[in-house]
């Protein structure tokens, strides 16, 4: 019977997939931490997703212009990506800085007006009437690696 590939570890899993594979010594020992956090692997795979939407348009002779979101696909798949968008932003930063983060994206070209006027009216979603105030700040304040997740972001709904 093969191994369940939840009872091991990652190098563990590494090992049975390539015994030969030689283990750097600074991770040799079993209770080091990894070289990376998850979230920093997460943003090192949606930047590669952004280059290959990016040589995904270029293949196509279509590199996209400022702005890059003109407006919403109306699409059931589109909402699915700007609840998943949302959900990041306000849980990182809250609603005021979300707000101010869409208010950037337009000002800077990412999205229009009535892009930006439309994910403000998706973000009434994420809270109760009552308790929804759009101008108390986030736990956070986003920095370049969070933009850059939003471009991603931006990027798939304009692929859609």
């Amino acid at each position: 019977m093969p191994p369940t590939t939840g009872d091991y570890d990652l190098r563990e899993l590494r090992r049975l997939a390539d015994p030969d594979r030689e283990t750097p010594d600074e991770f040799a020992d079993e209770g080091e931490a990894l070289p990376a956090a998850p979230d920093e692997v997460l943003r090192h795979s949606e930047r590669n997703e952004l280059v290959r939407l990016q040589s995904q348009f270029s293949a196509a002779g279509a590199l996209p212009e400022k702005p890059y979101l003109e407006r919403m696909p109306d699409q059931y798949s589109t909402e699915v990506v700007v609840f998943e968008w949302l959900d990041f932003l306000i849980n990182k930063a809250g609603f005021e800085n979300t707000g101010n983060a869409l208010e950037y994206y337009a000002e800077i070209g990412w999205i229009t007006e009535a892009v930006r006027e439309e994910l403000r009216e998706y973000m009434r979603g994420f809270s109760e009437v009552e308790s929804f105030d759009p101008d108390v700040p986030g736990p956070a304040d986003l920095n370049m690696d969070d933009h850059v997740l939003s471009l991603v972001y931006i990027a798939r709904l304009a692929s859609v």
